[in-house]
């Protein structure tokens, strides 16, 4: 009996573990051509003793299968906030992940003051940029310095202060620029607060040097319920989208091992931590001009009970290639494809499987001008036929 009773005890035990935590998500957009769900691209999430996120693999949905796409490795210190973060692609020749970039984190009195920014360039990891950050009395960010490594020394690049209310909460940040030996604006956010002190507007503008002012570019607005969890993100400006998410009221995040955690202690400086209850997903909106209403192309949903796995069976792979130059690039990105074929729409998807960028126009290039640094993939439809390659924004 007591053998018995063990053996349940160890299988409730292993089975309430399995379901304390985000194993995957997965992210689909809606095929208009076939009026369904497609998978486009999917994360696992794993974690250590102490609930630490330690790796998320990201796939891509490819000739009805999963396949391996990328992989961020974090490396946490015995305060279990994070050292380093690797990102790395797959490399279908040689079926291995190999190195791309690379994040180093450096703490004084438990705070990161220094960011570190390699790039691989084989066999040696390459110098970019860093970030050496300051703070207030009250151990929040007031100031980062951003530098290029020029081969020889580190320069000027950016600097970056912050201004915040009485509650302690950020009210404007503001960035510069160097130039000519002078730091010059270059953008700014403004954050708005309700009664209860949570965030519910920031507004984003950049400097106009010609008109020697400030031109509001974007803003995002957040929606919130009783509990305080994020239910809608809407984004407005350089493109119209909106997020709205799905949660399990009775359960707290808290309660699981997820990869929205705070990694570095100041994370979340400049927003709330969205997800008070367990999250499932979201669903994602683009603003149609013509119908004057909000459509839905996407939605991504939180799995807690299974990862993602990979197909062992191997499908032909279309002819048809997509290729785009220049590869890596600063603003203007072309296309280029193997065939004469007309394309729908593009989609530009971001290293965690966020859908960045969209268009339905002009489909030959795409200006990516905006868009942080980074490895991202990018998506072209053409009826029910995908194609897929990435690219790297300097």
């Amino acid at each position: 009996m007591k053998k018995i009773t063990l053996v349940i005890l160890i299988f409730f035990a292993i089975s309430a573990q399995g379901q304390n935590k985000v194993f995957s998500g997965i992210s689909e957009y809606y095929d208009t051509m076939s009026s369904s769900w497609q998978n486009y691209s999917g994360l696992n999430f794993d974690y250590d003793s102490n609930n630490n996120l330690i790796s998320e693999t990201g796939f891509e949905w490819s000739q009805d299968e999963w396949k391996n796409y990328s992989k961020t490795t974090f490396t946490y210190n015995a305060n279990n906030k994070i050292t380093e973060r690797l990102d790395q692609s797959w490399n279908e020749t040689t079926n291995s992940y190999e190195n791309y970039a690379k994040e180093t984190y450096t703490y004084t009195s438990g705070k990161p003051t220094e960011i570190v920014y390699y790039e691989w360039s084989s066999p040696n990891w390459v110098l970019v940029d860093k970030t050496v950050i300051s703070y207030n009395g009250n151990n929040l960010p007031s100031a980062a310095l951003s530098y290029l490594w020029d081969g020889m020394q580190w320069v000027n690049d950016g600097r970056f202060t912050t201004t915040y209310n009485a509650n302690q909460k950020l009210t404007e940040d503001l960035g510069e620029k160097w130039i000519n030996s002078n730091w010059a604006n270059d953008y700014k956010s403004l954050y708005t607060y309700d009664s209860n002190n949570k965030l519910v507007t920031v507004r984003f503008a950049t400097w106009d040097d010609f008109n020697n002012n400030w031109d509001e570019t974007d803003r995002t607005d957040y929606e919130l319920d009783a509990n305080g969890n994020r239910t809608k993100t809407t984004y407005s400006g350089s493109f119209d989208s909106k997020l709205e998410y799905n949660y399990d009221t009775s359960s707290l995040m808290a309660s699981f091992a997820n990869p929205f955690n705070d990694k570095s202690g100041v994370d979340y400086f400049a927003e709330d931590f969205p997800h008070i209850n367990k999250v499932l997903g979201y669903n994602e909106f683009a603003y149609n001009t013509q119908t004057s209403s909000f459509e839905q192309n996407g939605r991504t949903t939180y799995n807690y009970s299974n990862y993602i796995t990979l197909a062992t069976e191997k499908r032909e792979i279309a002819k048809t290639t997509l290729t785009v130059f220049p590869n890596p690039t600063t603003s203007i990105l072309n296309f280029q494809y193997s065939d004469k074929i007309t394309m729908d729409k593009i989609n530009i998807i971001d290293i965690a499987g966020k859908i960045v960028m969209k268009q339905n126009q002009n489909l030959n290039t795409i200006n990516v001008e905006k868009l942080p640094k980074g490895l991202y993939i990018i998506e072209s439809f053409s009826g029910k036929d995908k194609f897929q390659t990435k690219f790297i924004k300097n």
